[in-house]
């Protein structure tokens, strides 16, 4: 027998925009592990053709599973290629990454880690604030003019080739410790209390490290990141000082967030 729905939410008005609403719908099945379409046709006040419109978008985006008459929770703990995910909420990732760059200022040194919205950070960087560059993403290094730093440095030891990343100690030799301006960091989920987190262990302890050795952390990540939870926790939200999206988030993760000391940019 199905699990009857539960979810104790008022009907939403008809009038929500469709990017909320695939927000808050993402949240829902997240939650609740699935949902079918009429059940969210009566919650949102919308068609059923609506709803699967909207499913299908959230399935190719990778925020849900489609099922035959609805959706399941997607397996975030499931690494895409890097490729795919640069083609994933595109428009979104270059407003994001357009507004990160903004905050960075002349002489510093970033960390960046691999992912497709830190990809977009770094080609939005100028080559005139004399940057230094610290990154674990080999596809930061192929596809970024390096000669637009001031100095570029490699870190990492196990290559990843499917997510283009570099898994390894963040060290240099002969160095114990490295110290960076700001940690630009790219996440699988961000969720109220379990922070942010990604897909595994060896590169959530990577990042946390990155993040440590920061003097602030820049996270970068669209709105279908927002109540999801991924298999391996990088850090509490309070370890962030910035996030960097595309869209508010919903009303318990603002919350959190501001409870966390955390500064919500929204990339118009």
């Amino acid at each position: 027998m199905a699990k009857k729905w539960s979810y104790n939410m008022p009907r939403r008005p008809a009038a929500v925009l469709p990017l909320s609403r695939r927000t808050e719908m993402t949240r829902l099945v997240s939650e609740r592990g699935s949902a079918s379409v009429p059940e969210l046709a009566d919650l949102f006040r919308v068609s059923t053709d609506t709803i699967r419109r909207d499913l299908d978008a959230l399935a190719d985006d990778g925020a849900v599973l489609r099922t035959h008459g609805g959706a399941v929770r997607a397996d975030t703990s499931k690494i895409v290629p890097v490729a795919d995910r640069i083609i994933a909420q595109a428009d979104a990732k270059t407003r994001i990454a357009a507004a990160a760059a903004a905050l960075v200022d002349s002489g510093e040194t970033l960390m960046v880690n691999g992912g497709s919205t830190t990809l977009a950070f770094a080609k939005m960087l100028p080559p005139d604030r004399s940057l230094g560059l610290i990154t674990n993403s080999v596809s930061i290094l192929d596809q970024v003019d390096t000669t637009a730093f001031t100095n570029v440095y490699a870190i990492g030891g196990e290559l990843l080739s499917i997510s283009g990343v570099m898994i390894g100690p963040v060290v240099f030799p002969h160095s114990d410790r490295i110290h960076v301006d700001t940690a630009v960091i790219g996440v699988r989920a961000v969720h109220p209390t379990r922070g942010i987190s990604t897909a595994t262990v060896a590169e959530a302890a990577m990042i946390s490290d990155m993040m440590r050795a920061a003097r602030r952390t820049i996270v970068v990540a669209d709105s279908t990141k927002f109540w999801q939870s991924a298999f391996a926790t990088i850090a509490p939200l309070s370890d962030i000082h910035i996030l960097v999206t595309d869209e508010a988030p919903p009303a318990p993760l603002v919350e959190a967030l501001d409870k966390a000391g955390v500064q919500v940019i929204i990339a118009r």
